[in-house]
């Protein structure tokens, strides 16, 4: 969901067809992109700390998705002029903006803190212009949007967003904001409305020679049709990406193409090319190998979080030297600070008969507000699993919901009133569902509420299915 929104990964996408699935690899892809780092890095250790070519660097990292070396570079120069400001105050800011890009646009990554995004916030408060307002505005839609899944919230953020003059005078932010407003149609199932939105996203970024837009429109135009079962004219779009001289992000976009082919055609059930795209796609993931860097986002961060902690026991230990060097004066301080101390106990001792009166009546308030409190937690919870949201953005009621059954890398649903099939894991779904919800083969998850009687082999619902019952899984 996360990379459908953002789709900060572009790529030329003719390979998925011309090179072989077994010749793939990162150095097919960015042989030029490496040797251009090698020689940035050759001439910085020429010279002394120099931040446009260090810039250079973080940037052509990004450019072949190594993220976590991006992010470890757009660091070191943050660190740098955090103690002594060399960039002029809109290059700072755009590398504050690099650094929350970098941050938030991991796949299956949940640790960013927004703490450059708020920082950015800080340092723009007072601005005549409205356009990193929009820019920032646009990073709390996509909160919205992918990780809260509030639709409503998102809508009124983008809509928002388009009144401001830097939407209106700005086209390639515009072509931007259009398209991210192309997938939220999508999500709410206003197909139509999607399609006329990307459509002008895509023609504004063909008049800018916007390659990399270019790109996210087809392929949000490809999420749409498939959406809506238009399987054949999904296909359309995305060929119509290999025609586009697009050099960016080429790997990890390779695997959304291939997956949204792979998505095509199992629903024009051609078995054979669903099983060649998901064989690309599960290359592409494991060149890209987003545990792995997702494991060098975790080391990063613990290791600025740990120069923190160090510079804080540096700064203890100065004070300790202090007290060292003037231990009498602190000496007769510390006694003063006592006596103060304990004519402050023995004035707090007088009221405390009082006070006790107090607490025994705030006790009983106490009792009421925890209860009150359990109570909302309850509700929380029971609003919290009132459904589940497929990976098709089909919401699944959980007071409807039968039994789950897997079928290879399809989930079978079935619920009081329909049927869902959608791709998935069974043990991802398990995660979702709440405790009424029973394993009883590796293969089926029961709602228990719906289990009309079972036998030592078998559950029977009431809507008549009969439900293996393996022996290691017990009620």
């Amino acid at each position: 969901m996360r990379y459908l929104l953002l789709f900060i990964l572009s790529i030329n996408c003719g390979f998925t067809q011309n090179i072989p699935l077994d010749s793939i690899s990162f150095e097919a892809f960015y042989n030029n992109e490496l040797n251009a780092i090698v020689h940035l890095k050759k001439k910085q250790h020429e010279d002394t700390f120099n931040v446009k070519y260090q810039l250079h660097i973080a940037e052509s990292y990004q450019k072949i998705n190594c993220e976590d070396s991006a992010y470890a570079t757009y660091y070191k120069v943050f660190e740098k002029e955090k103690r002594r400001q060399t960039l002029n105050d809109e290059d700072f800011r755009n590398l504050l903006f690099q650094l929350h890009l970098t941050e938030s646009s991991k796949h299956d990554y949940n640790k960013d803190r927004r703490f450059f995004l708020n920082l950015l916030k800080i340092k723009t408060k007072n601005d005549l212009s409205d356009e990193w307002h929009a820019k920032i505005e646009n990073e709390i839609f996509k909160d919205y949007f992918t990780d809260s899944l509030n639709y409503e919230l998102a809508y009124q953020k983008i809509k928002t967003i388009q009144e401001t003059n830097y939407y209106k005078n700005n086209a390639t932010f515009k072509s931007a904001i259009l398209l991210n407003l192309g997938n939220l149609y999508t999500s709410l199932k206003r197909f139509d409305a999607s399609k006329t939105t990307l459509l002008s996203s895509l023609e504004i970024a063909k008049k800018n020679q916007d390659y990399l837009r270019q790109v996210y429109n087809l392929i949000n135009l490809a999420v749409n049709e498939n959406s809506r079962g238009n399987y054949k004219t999904a296909i359309d779009y995305l060929h119509q990406i290999e025609a586009i001289p697009n050099s960016k992000y080429n790997i990890k976009i390779g695997r959304i193409v291939a997956n949204q082919f792979g998505n095509a055609y199992y629903g024009l059930k051609d078995s054979v090319k669903v099983a060649k795209y998901d064989a690309i796609r599960d290359n592409y993931s494991r060149i890209i190998d987003d545990f792995k860097k997702n494991s060098n986002f975790y080391e990063i961060d613990v290791k600025y979080q740990t120069k923190e902690k160090d510079e804080q026991i540096k700064s203890l230990s100065v004070l300790r030297e202090s007290f060292t060097k003037h231990k009498t004066v602190y000496s007769i301080l510390l006694f003063f600070v006592f006596l103060l101390a304990l004519y402050s106990f023995l004035r707090w001792k007088r009221v405390d008969r009082k006070k006790k009166q107090l607490q025994q009546e705030k006790h009983s308030l106490k009792e009421a507000h925890q209860k009150t409190k359990i109570e909302l937690e309850t509700v929380k919870k029971v609003v919290i699993n009132d459904y589940i949201v497929l990976k098709n953005k089909s919401k699944v009621y959980l007071k409807e919901l039968i039994y789950v059954k897997s079928d290879g890398h399809y989930l079978n649903l079935h619920t009081t009133s329909k049927k869902e099939f959608v791709r998935g894991k069974i043990s991802e779904i398990e995660k979702e569902l709440p405790p009424n919800f029973i394993k009883c083969h590796r293969s089926y998850i029961v709602n228990e509420n719906y289990i009309k009687q079972y036998n030592r082999t078998h559950v029977f619902m009431i809507n008549g299915d009969s439900i293996p019952l393996s022996r290691g899984f017990k009620f």
